[in-house]
Protein backbone atom coordinates (compact mmCIF):
# COMPACT_ATOMS: atom_id res chain seq x y z
CA UNK A 1 0.00 0.00 0.00
CA UNK A 2 1.32 3.40 -0.90
CA UNK A 3 0.13 6.69 0.26
CA UNK A 4 0.02 9.88 -2.19
CA UNK A 5 -0.85 13.36 -1.69
CA UNK A 6 -4.19 14.49 -3.37
CA UNK A 7 -2.59 17.09 -6.06
CA UNK A 8 -5.47 17.69 -8.19
CA UNK A 9 -5.73 16.63 -12.27
CA UNK A 10 -4.63 12.98 -12.67
CA UNK A 11 -3.37 12.05 -16.04
CA UNK A 12 -5.51 11.02 -17.96
CA UNK A 13 -3.63 8.08 -19.66
CA UNK A 14 -2.90 6.33 -16.38
CA UNK A 15 -5.83 6.79 -14.25
CA UNK A 16 -8.42 4.26 -13.43
CA UNK A 17 -11.73 5.36 -12.37
CA UNK A 18 -13.09 3.48 -9.01
CA UNK A 19 -16.18 2.77 -8.07
CA UNK A 20 -17.10 4.41 -4.71
CA UNK A 21 -16.49 2.49 -1.19
CA UNK A 22 -19.82 1.46 0.67
CA UNK A 23 -20.26 1.30 4.58
CA UNK A 24 -17.26 2.66 6.16
CA UNK A 25 -15.71 2.98 9.59
CA UNK A 26 -14.72 6.64 10.55
CA UNK A 27 -11.93 6.22 13.03
CA UNK A 28 -10.53 9.90 15.12
CA UNK A 29 -6.85 9.30 15.72
CA UNK A 30 -5.74 12.20 18.19
CA UNK A 31 -1.93 12.43 18.55
CA UNK A 32 -0.85 9.20 16.61
CA UNK A 33 -3.41 7.25 19.18
CA UNK A 34 -6.59 5.50 17.78
CA UNK A 35 -9.07 6.88 19.93
CA UNK A 36 -12.78 6.32 19.12
CA UNK A 37 -15.07 5.46 16.14
CA UNK A 38 -17.74 7.45 14.79
CA UNK A 39 -21.01 6.80 13.03
CA UNK A 40 -20.79 10.14 11.41
CA UNK A 41 -18.41 12.76 10.36
CA UNK A 42 -18.90 16.48 8.37
CA UNK A 43 -17.09 19.49 8.35
CA UNK A 44 -14.17 18.38 6.18
CA UNK A 45 -14.65 21.77 4.37
CA UNK A 46 -12.56 24.71 3.50
CA UNK A 47 -13.51 27.95 1.50
CA UNK A 48 -11.90 30.98 0.13
CA UNK A 49 -13.10 34.24 0.29
CA UNK A 50 -13.23 36.29 -3.25
CA UNK A 51 -12.27 39.73 -3.59
CA UNK A 52 -14.00 41.09 -6.97
CA UNK A 53 -12.21 44.15 -8.57
CA UNK A 54 -13.80 46.18 -11.47
CA UNK A 55 -11.22 47.59 -13.47
CA UNK A 56 -12.08 50.94 -15.58
CA UNK A 57 -12.77 50.46 -19.07
CA UNK A 58 -13.18 46.57 -18.75
CA UNK A 59 -16.48 45.85 -19.20
CA UNK A 60 -16.12 42.19 -19.93
CA UNK A 61 -14.88 41.26 -16.91
CA UNK A 62 -14.27 41.93 -13.25
CA UNK A 63 -10.75 40.53 -11.49
CA UNK A 64 -11.69 37.97 -9.07
CA UNK A 65 -8.67 37.51 -6.50
CA UNK A 66 -8.67 34.99 -3.37
CA UNK A 67 -8.74 36.50 0.06
CA UNK A 68 -8.42 34.44 3.33
CA UNK A 69 -8.98 30.94 3.67
CA UNK A 70 -10.90 28.95 6.34
CA UNK A 71 -11.87 25.65 7.52
CA UNK A 72 -15.02 24.37 9.25
CA UNK A 73 -15.25 22.87 12.77
CA UNK A 74 -15.07 19.17 12.47
CA UNK A 75 -18.32 17.31 13.75
CA UNK A 76 -17.95 13.72 15.21
CA UNK A 77 -20.96 11.67 16.76
CA UNK A 78 -20.51 8.46 18.19
CA UNK A 79 -21.97 6.33 19.78
CA UNK A 80 -21.43 6.62 23.42
CA UNK A 81 -19.12 4.16 25.51
CA UNK A 82 -17.16 3.77 28.79
CA UNK A 83 -13.99 5.40 26.97
CA UNK A 84 -13.44 9.30 28.50
CA UNK A 85 -10.41 10.14 26.13
CA UNK A 86 -12.47 12.54 23.98
CA UNK A 87 -14.56 13.69 27.43
CA UNK A 88 -10.74 14.58 29.18
CA UNK A 89 -9.78 16.35 25.96
CA UNK A 90 -12.94 18.64 26.06
CA UNK A 91 -12.50 19.32 30.18
CA UNK A 92 -9.02 20.51 29.56
CA UNK A 93 -10.36 23.36 27.27
CA UNK A 94 -13.13 24.10 29.31
CA UNK A 95 -10.85 24.12 33.01
CA UNK A 96 -8.38 26.90 30.79
CA UNK A 97 -5.73 24.49 29.78
CA UNK A 98 -5.91 25.83 26.24
CA UNK A 99 -2.24 25.14 25.42
CA UNK A 100 -3.36 21.69 25.39
CA UNK A 101 -3.68 21.59 21.31
CA UNK A 102 -3.34 18.24 19.66
CA UNK A 103 -2.74 17.37 15.69
CA UNK A 104 -5.17 14.37 14.61
CA UNK A 105 -6.75 12.46 11.96
CA UNK A 106 -10.18 11.14 10.38
CA UNK A 107 -9.38 7.97 8.68
CA UNK A 108 -11.85 6.37 6.77
CA UNK A 109 -11.47 2.33 7.13
CA UNK A 110 -13.32 -0.15 4.84
CA UNK A 111 -15.30 -2.56 7.15
CA UNK A 112 -12.23 -5.21 6.76
CA UNK A 113 -9.94 -2.29 8.16
CA UNK A 114 -8.22 -1.25 5.34
CA UNK A 115 -7.50 2.43 5.33
CA UNK A 116 -8.83 4.09 2.33
CA UNK A 117 -8.18 7.93 3.14
CA UNK A 118 -6.50 10.12 5.67
CA UNK A 119 -7.75 13.33 6.43
CA UNK A 120 -4.60 14.83 9.02
CA UNK A 121 -5.79 18.07 11.22
CA UNK A 122 -3.15 20.40 12.73
CA UNK A 123 -3.58 22.52 16.45
CA UNK A 124 -7.13 20.91 17.10
CA UNK A 125 -9.27 21.48 20.32
CA UNK A 126 -12.40 20.75 21.12
CA UNK A 127 -15.41 23.48 21.32
CA UNK A 128 -18.44 22.14 21.73
CA UNK A 129 -19.77 18.50 23.14
CA UNK A 130 -22.95 17.65 23.06
CA UNK A 131 -24.32 14.11 25.23
CA UNK A 132 -27.27 12.19 23.90
CA UNK A 133 -31.04 12.39 23.79
CA UNK A 134 -32.42 10.01 25.91
CA UNK A 135 -35.62 8.73 25.21
CA UNK A 136 -36.91 5.26 27.46
CA UNK A 137 -39.46 4.32 24.94
CA UNK A 138 -37.14 4.04 21.51
CA UNK A 139 -33.77 1.20 21.49
CA UNK A 140 -32.04 4.27 19.29
CA UNK A 141 -28.05 4.57 19.72
CA UNK A 142 -26.87 6.61 22.57
CA UNK A 143 -24.93 9.40 20.46
CA UNK A 144 -22.42 11.99 21.48
CA UNK A 145 -21.27 14.84 19.29
CA UNK A 146 -17.70 16.28 19.20
CA UNK A 147 -16.75 19.58 17.35
CA UNK A 148 -13.32 20.23 17.05
CA UNK A 149 -11.79 23.56 15.89
CA UNK A 150 -8.46 23.32 13.60
CA UNK A 151 -5.72 24.97 11.78
CA UNK A 152 -6.14 22.88 8.17
CA UNK A 153 -6.87 19.53 6.98
CA UNK A 154 -4.32 17.74 4.84
CA UNK A 155 -5.75 14.51 2.31
CA UNK A 156 -4.41 11.12 2.14
CA UNK A 157 -5.05 8.83 -0.41
CA UNK A 158 -4.04 5.38 0.47
CA UNK A 159 -3.98 3.32 -3.03
CA UNK A 160 -3.52 -0.62 -3.08
CA UNK A 161 -1.33 -2.65 -5.62
CA UNK A 162 -3.19 -5.85 -7.32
Amino acid sequence: MAETKYKGRQDASTKVLQDPEGNMIFALEVNGTEVANFVECSGLKSSTEVFEIQEGGLNEFVHKIPGQTRWENIVLRHGVTGDTTLQQWREEVTEDKFALRRDGAIVVKRLNGMEVRRYTFKRAWPVAWEGPAFNANGADLAIDMFEIAHHGIEVTITTYGD
